[in-house]
């Protein structure tokens, strides 16, 4: 689903850092024994009698009720009214990694009354962290945040968290943690899972729907399908009550060998009609990932109607010839009565042992894999600086304007831009942390920093909104500081700044807001029509454009640094879509009565109407207010059709879109990457937004990794956006997104590195080498090489197609990249591994592999006398593993160091002279001489996959 984009946004939860570090919890010395879990712990024992149950500590707004409980007569209660109060209570135990990969915690909550605190993260939850030798904090794992949807009714939930190999004992901390409201708990047991896993012969993982946080873990859920309790012998099953509700999951090996299938399940009926009920049906998918032709609609195996008691179904269906996988869903086809399912199994039929697989031990071979070795800078006028390519200081050209639909500086050159975003609370870094990343943003040839999130509140010195006040209406002095040291380092540079204004703000009692802690980040939907938030809002965007930065000398709207400005960040009240609860019932009455004075007041033409409106005010008080830069009302992920329109609506000057690579749903994992998207790939998604009228910027783009660090394949399709950009006249690229850890650039994927580098956050880049070592290569592309010719390619069976990109074929997964500065070919090989060039020759061994060169020079190719050559393939964290052959779920983030995968390759450069080649570690420095062998015409460099580093240099030395 789209709105799985939603989990792109910073889920970091840096306020429990500190309710949850060691001090917090009275750790105690070094070397202390500590016992093993529990197994169940009731909270039914305090044998002295002080009110917190044996075992635990740190006791904060908690009370351990007498009745009450569903595992026996006591549970705990927390119950907070203002928001920040940690309420909370604690417990240490000991847990050896060498012993133990997983543990399986479980518990039963029910929450009352829940509003967020006034810090991100300040919602009910359960924290444990893995402390190692020396008490090093190794990895956090985390159950919730808690929806208020979970209600007051007792729920069941479950999950499994990996175990770092070097832990030896963990500190857990559950309650409101910054929240009010209500949580009680109950029942929480503890399953240490021994390593090396447990075989089964069943094909659906979490078939008994005892995973659950509270959605069933391994399964979409749609129109209401849920988890309840109790099950068929059990705590849990699903439930289907509504007309439409489904669950589906995919069988966890491909199904091709198998001849049949077994399908088992434990199944409830109330009140089906025999006409409509429910049922389960198969999809069978061929290699692409596509359902068989002859089977579009699924394999029916079972129908329910009429209401009976638990009973056992089975049922034997064939799998159907050219079936690579399957999908298994249950489904309810009207609104009568209700279906609950339980004890799922699928088993290989007539012998189940030739399904046989291991849960959670779904690796790559990563055998002979070369450790990657971690970038703390890139060194200047190395072969890797890409700063050339820059035009320093930003603005030297005048502001950046509209002209003719397109971006352009004010003396009249086109402004093309090449960006990342700052994942908060990357954008405060101190003077040295932003001098050194200014530095390596330019050296990468990144001519623009997106600034987004500054209002989201991490802490003090985090968030731009002073942390100490009880509502949001003025700036903390020691960000702002930061912030502005940050801009001129970045202008100084010659990178540009687009800002966004309004995403992660939670707004706080004294705002003169209505329920602030129901209210989603930035306002959500109510911040389109609400008078006082809407006043909120404009304070804040006008008092920061105009504070003048001690550094530069200006105020934000006066300096040409500042490249556009975007209103807000995914708000918008077509949020209410896939959210109903975004809007809290006192904004939910304002918009009724706006709505009933409103002619049409209804569906979403009535929501693009006021969304037009309300953007084109806050843009119109800015210009009064003498902003200069081009203005974008928000920038989301959304495509809409009525949402798309209020985007384009006159007195806003471009779009500002976000584009979340999302897979196929049940496509194969080794076809995950951009390059097999037939559709068109980005340029398909962006398409719905553009206008030919006015600019078009990707505010951001990357991947949906379903909980992954990153795809270990993103290279290649680093290139194929930054080819899609040029081809299709965008005027900006912006990838999410540089987050503050891991500090060395490849050391580890973010989450991974212990200590503070705790939270695991998908795509950020820094802990992605196989994305910024390209960085060059895509600037190099996308800010001085010509738009490229359409080209026509052949796809099999005898159509052909005009690709999205020229040199790019889906069919394949394969890309050619042919400017006059830049050449490789990048993805999966097949029968052609060869890329010939006029000066250039590439050829890899690998099945996927990039493999570019670009000038190291102002010069093209084929005059230049410096190449920067550059060959990656797949890269992961050590130890990382998938739940499934799906590769859906994490079950294992890995840890450092990050591996990467060797290249073999041939560069042959047609170009006569004294050639030397050497190979460049990761931040450009030569280590050492290249294998260079002459050939006609030129030199070859061999690059033989035994040097741990990604860069090479070919140079004429007179």
């Amino acid at each position: 689903m789209i709105f799985a984009a939603r989990v792109l946004v910073l889920t970091v939860m840096f306020v429990l850092a500190t309710v949850a570090g060691r001090s917090a919890f009275g750790q105690d010395e070094p070397g202390i024994e500590r016992p093993d879990p529990p197994a169940l712990d009731d909270f039914e024992t305090d044998k002295n009698h002080d009110g917190v149950p044996d075992g635990w500590y740190n006791a904060r707004d908690f009370k351990l009720m007498e009745k009450g409980g569903v595992v026996g007569d006591h549970c705990l209660r927390f119950e907070v009214h203002k928001p920040g109060r940690p309420a909370r209570l604690s417990r240490a135990f000991g847990v050896d990694g060498r012993k133990y990969e997983a543990i399986v915690i479980g518990l039963w909550i029910k929450v009352d009354q829940i509003q967020t605190g006034e810090r991100l993260g300040e919602e009910p939850g359960l924290l444990i962290d893995f402390i190692g030798d020396g008490l090093r904090s190794l990895r956090r794992g985390t159950l919730g945040p808690w929806d208020p949807a979970i209600g007051p009714r007792w729920t069941r939930v479950a999950k499994r968290i990996p175990i770092p190999h070097g832990s030896r004992e963990a500190i857990m901390s559950i309650g409101l943690l910054g929240a009010t409201g209500v949580l009680e708990v109950d029942g929480m047991t503890f399953d240490l899972v021994p390593r090396g896993g447990t075989e089964t012969t069943n094909l659906v993982h979490n078939g008994d729907f005892e995973l659950g946080d509270p959605e069933p873990e391994g399964w979409t859920v749609d129109n209401g399908a849920r988890r309840v309790f109790p099950g068929f012998d059990s705590p849990s099953a699903l439930e289907l009550a509504k007309s439409g509700a489904r669950a589906m999951t995919g069988l966890t090996i491909p199904v091709e060998p198998l001849g049949s299938l077994e399908i088992a399940v434990a199944v409830r009926a109330q009140g089906l009609r025999g006409a409509g009920g429910a049922g389960t049906v198969v999809y069978f998918l061929d290699d692409s990932g596509q359902v068989l032709p002859e089977f579009e609609t699924g394999v029916p195996a079972r129908r329910w109607s009429g209401s009976f008691d638990w009973r056992a179904d089975r049922q034997v269906l064939p799998v159907p010839r050219g079936a690579v996988r399957a999908v298994f869903q249950f489904e309810k086809f009207d609104g009568n009565g209700s279906v609950r399912i339980d004890k799922v199994r699928v088993t290989a039929s007539p012998n189940p042992a030739a399904g046989s697989w291991v849960p959670y031990h779904v690796e790559d071979d990563t055998t002979g894999w070369l450790a990657v070795k971690p970038s703390p800078e890139i060194v200047a006028k190395s072969a890797l600086d890409a700063s050339f390519l820059l035009d320093a200081p930003a603005g030297k050209h005048g502001f950046v304007t509209v002209r003719e639909g397109r971006l352009a500086f004010a003396k009249g050159d086109r402004a093309r831009f090449f960006g990342v975003f700052l994942l908060p609370p990357a954008a405060f870094p101190e003077p040295e942390r932003a001098d050194a990343l200014a530095d390596r943003l330019a050296r990468s040839g990144i001519n623009l920093v997106r600034l987004g999130d500054l209002d989201t509140p991490l802490g003090p010195g985090r968030g731009l909104i002073d942390d100490s006040r009880d509502d949001t209406k003025a700036f903390e002095p020691s960000a702002l500081a930061k912030l502005d040291h940050l801009i001129a380092a970045l202008k100084a540079r010659g990178i540009y700044v687009a800002l966004e204004l309004q995403s992660g703000r939670q707004f706080r009692e004294k705002d003169g807001v209505a329920d602030p802690g129901l209210l989603p980040p930035g306002g959500g939907p109510a911040a389109i029509f609400d008078p006082v938030l809407t006043k909120r809002a404009t304070e804040s965007a006008k008092a920061l454009l105009a504070h003048v930065n001690p550094e530069t000398g200006l105020a934000l709207r006066d300096d040409p640094v500042l490249a556009w400005v975007t209103l807000a960040g995914e708000i918008s009240l077509f949020d209410q879509i896939e959210d109903p609860r975004a809007l809290p019932s006192s904004y939910a009455a304002e918009l009724k009565t706006i709505a009933q004075k409103t002619p049409g007041g209804t569906g979403k033409r009535f929501w693009q109407g006021l969304e037009s409106a309300h953007w084109k005010e806050l843009a119109d008080e800015l210009r009064r207010d003498k902003l200069r830069a081009p203005i974008a009302s928000v920038s989301h992920w959304r495509r809409d059709r009525e949402f798309a329109d209020a985007l384009a609506e006159p007195g806003l000057d471009l779009i500002d879109d976000r584009l979340f690579w999302n897979p196929p749903n049940w496509s194969a994992p080794a076809r995950r990457s951009l390059l097999w998207s037939g559709d068109g790939g980005l340029a398909a998604g962006a398409a719905l937004k553009r206008r030919t009228d006015r600019p078009y910027v990707v505010g951001q783009w990357c991947h949906q990794t379903r909980g992954a660090w990153a795809f270990p394949d993103e290279g290649a399709d680093l290139l194929l956006a930054a080819e899609t950009a040029l081809n299709e006249d965008w005027d900006a690229l912006v990838r999410r997104g540089v987050f503050i850890y891991p500090k060395v650039w490849g050391a580890n994927a973010a989450g991974t590195g212990g200590e503070e580098d705790l939270f695991q956050i998908p795509e950020a880049v820094n802990g992605i080498p196989q994305v910024f070592a390209l960085w060059p290569h895509a600037a190099s592309i996308l800010l001085r090489a010509p738009k490229p010719a359409a080209l026509v390619i052949h796809r099999p069976g005898g159509r052909t197609v005009r690709p999205a990109v020229p040199g790019w074929d889906p069919f394949r997964g394969r890309l050619v990249v042919n400017a006059p500065s830049t050449q490789g070919v990048a993805g999966w090989t097949g029968d052609e591994p060869a890329a010939r060039f006029e000066t250039l020759s590439i050829e890899t061994d690998n099945p996927y592999a990039v493999v570019v060169v670009s000038s190291a020079s102002p010069e093209p190719i084929a005059r230049s006398k410096r190449l920067l050559v550059t060959a990656v393939a797949r890269v992961e964290p050590t130890g990382f593993r998938w739940q499934d052959e799906w590769k859906r779920q994490v079950a294992d983030p890995g840890s450092p160091p990050l591996l990467q995968e060797p290249v073999k390759a041939k560069v042959l450069w047609r170009r006569e002279g004294p050639v030397k080649a050497y190979a460049l570690d990761n931040s450009g420095t030569r280590v050492g001489a290249a294998k260079l062998d002459p050939v006609e015409g030129g030199v070859q460099l061999v690059i033989d996959g035994l040097t741990p580093t990604m860069h090479w240099e070919l140079v004429i030395e007179e």
